[in-house]
């Protein structure tokens, strides 16, 4: 369930059917609150109470969360008893300013005024007014951590230091970044460490959205319990997966080092995080589309199994690689690791890299309606948050089973001392807020939080459009020098001259092993931005680009 709930005066409540309609399909709870009937402290003990038994962790100093809107000052009053966040809403400004002396965190003349002021256009967003309006409260009484806020505080710089002055200006103006005064981007927001902890005693996180997040694609890959969190980008989940399963493999072969197996068009961050875990790896050959060469994958194994057998085996497995957007068939890939590792009493890992396919997959099923951790024993996938997703933030996620991150981290100590009830498995310990409220408005844009409707549109779109795309090149080219890997929204043809390189923004492609003569390539990627026209536009420039220079690409025969 949600953690935010609204609670919502009977004459407010009446008057705003329009609002209870819509936050209620958008899945935040909506109750009809009579204070003089009814208690807040007990209905926010009920809400904490359904937390708990949801299985989310102590949610008691999450009241905040719990959103009252109150239009009489002992509304207001009792509501702030109980810790919520509560917004006043008065027929005339005598009450908004006797709402405000009150102690309301906001007023205004009605709700539509309230959620004008706080930029609020769809109804899912409903659940970040408690973030904009208590966060900045929060900031305020901050006397502990080692957090200056500098960049959120109003004053002046004086020749002794700063005088504050909660109604000057910024001492930091933000203006020409974007960022609007009082906005979520205006607060400083840390999600520190683990999202599914509660942190009684550091607030100024946006961890319940986070949570949120993970149960989102909970839902979007069919598997209940999903764990994860949000990382700074691809990199930092293709760090997070290797690591957990190095860690996870070590101990399970009582000791031995894995040996990391993956694909020669592997993104260079996996590398880059094996070389900073000390991982020993070892390339395998890919198919001239780009995908994995499970044929010769087998083999590997096999020589292993007579050199290292006691060796475990980490093997990371594409979803969409950067040149030509391959999917590395991961149904063989587990059914080769179970045969020739688990079948000897060996010990395997299966990391997913999913950067961009990691939004698709679930909607377009190539290996059938199946769960992916549980049915081929996926450990760790990550998936970035701006590039099929668009999120502006650069941002990602990490995912994985409960069962694979109960096992790999019941042994250890993993608490933060100074954090009560905290423990951190994540690489970078501080994480952005702001990144995973973005996130969050991104994936709720999209139907993430219902039924993912848009989405599906969106990725049926892209692969009617890859479609368009290719039949337009294969018209200049011929079919014979098209790369279009299965599943892939990636397109690859032999390389024009380079002014449409860079007008277009084309990726150069290297695939030397599998090219002939001097031809060089060049790949597309379809998605939501690129649409026909463009496509049309595009496919012109190109076969002109091709006339006007008939010698600078031999054709494949």
């Amino acid at each position: 369930m949600r953690e935010v709930r609204l609670f919502l005066a009977p004459s407010l409540y009446d008057a705003n059917p329009h609002l209870v309609d819509g936050v209620r399909r958008n899945g935040v709870a909506v109750e009809r609150f009579d204070h003089v009937s009814s208690d807040y402290g007990a209905a926010v003990a009920a809400h904490n109470a359904a937390l708990a038994a949801a299985g989310a962790t102590d949610a008691a100093s999450r009241s905040f969360l719990c959103v009252a809107f109150e239009d009489t000052k002992t509304g207001v009053e009792s509501a702030l008893a109980a810790g919520m966040c509560v917004i006043g809403v008065a027929g005339n400004n005598i009450e908004v300013e006797r709402l405000s002396s009150r102690g309301a965190h906001a007023v205004a003349t009605s709700v539509s005024d309230v959620l004008e002021s706080f930029g609020v256009r769809n109804y899912y967003q409903v659940q970040y007014l408690p973030y904009a309006i208590h966060l900045h409260h929060l900031a305020e009484t901050k006397v502990g951590y080692p957090v200056s806020l500098l960049d959120t505080l109003r004053g002046r710089f004086t020749d002794e230091g700063v005088a504050l002055d909660p109604h000057g200006s910024r001492f930091i103006p933000r203006e020409i970044l974007g960022v609007r005064p009082g906005s979520l981007a205006d607060v400083y927001i840390n999600n520190l460490g683990w999202p599914q902890d509660s942190i009684t005693t550091f607030r100024l996180n946006s961890r319940d959205l986070e949570r949120d997040i993970i149960r989102f694609f909970a839902r979007l890959y069919q598997h209940d319990e999903l764990r994860g969190f949000i990382t700074s980008g691809g990199t930092e989940g293709n760090f997070t997966g290797l690591w957990w399963n190095r860690d996870h493999l070590v101990h399970e072969s009582g000791g031995a080092a894995p040996v990391l197996l993956t694909s020669e068009q592997t993104h260079y961050s996996i590398s880059k995080a094996a070389q900073q875990l000390a991982i020993e790896g070892r390339l395998v050959p890919t198919l001239r589309t780009g995908e994995i060469d499970c044929q010769v994958f087998g083999r590997i194994l096999d020589e292993l199994a007579e050199s290292a057998p006691e060796r475990p085996v980490l093997v990371n497995v594409n979803a969409g690689t950067t040149q030509t957007g391959a999917v590395d068939d991961l149904p063989r890939v587990h059914e080769l690791l179970t045969e020739k590792v688990a079948a000897r009493g060996g010990h395997f890992g299966i990391h997913v890299d999913a950067a961009l396919m990691g939004a698709v997959l679930p909607i377009i099923q190539p290996w059938g309606d199946v769960d992916l951790f549980e049915r081929f024993g996926v450990h760790t996938l990550a998936i970035s948050g701006h590039k099929f997703f668009g999120s502006t933030a650069i941002c990602g996620v990490c995912l994985t089973s409960k069962a694979f991150l109960t096992a790999c981290f019941e042994r250890r100590d993993v608490s933060v001392a100074y954090l009560t009830g905290l423990h951190d498995i994540t690489p970078s310990g501080s994480r952005s807020g702001f990144n995973a409220l973005s996130f969050h408005n991104t994936l709720c844009g999209l139907y993430l939080h219902t039924d993912a409707s848009r989405l599906r549109r969106l990725v049926q779109q892209c692969y009617d459009n890859h479609a368009y795309f290719r039949r337009g090149i294969t018209a200049v080219v011929g079919e014979r020098q098209v790369i279009a890997p299965e599943h892939s929204l990636s397109l690859c043809f032999p390389r024009p001259s380079a002014e449409l390189m860079a007008r277009y923004h084309l990726m150069p492609v290297s695939m030397p092993e599998f090219l002939e003569g001097d031809l060089e390539y060049a790949g597309v990627c379809v998605l939501v931005n690129v649409d026909r026209e463009m496509i049309d536009e595009f496919c012109s420039a190109y076969a002109r680009d091709r006339a006007g220079d008939g010698t600078r690409q031999p054709a494949i025969s």
